[in-house]
């Protein structure tokens, strides 16, 4: 899903740099501006963050110890 906002040319995507630049907005916006508008996007960024966990955590790992 966010994989596809940004991705270099080799097909890495660059979803966790997009998930920190939201978070860093948000901070920014908090700092600087009002802070309803720094809660919906520190809410987004945390909604988009979950769902990309749950992209990425697809398989269960087979660990043996």
């Amino acid at each position: 899903m966010l994989a596809r906002v940004a991705e270099f040319p080799g097909g890495h995507g660059m979803d966790q740099t997009v998930l920190f630049v939201l978070f860093l907005l948000a901070m920014l916006v908090a700092w600087f501006g009002p802070r309803p508008l720094a809660a919906a996007f520190f809410g987004i960024a945390l909604v988009l963050t979950v769902a990309d966990f749950f992209h990425h955590a697809t398989t269960a790992l087979t660990l043996s110890f």
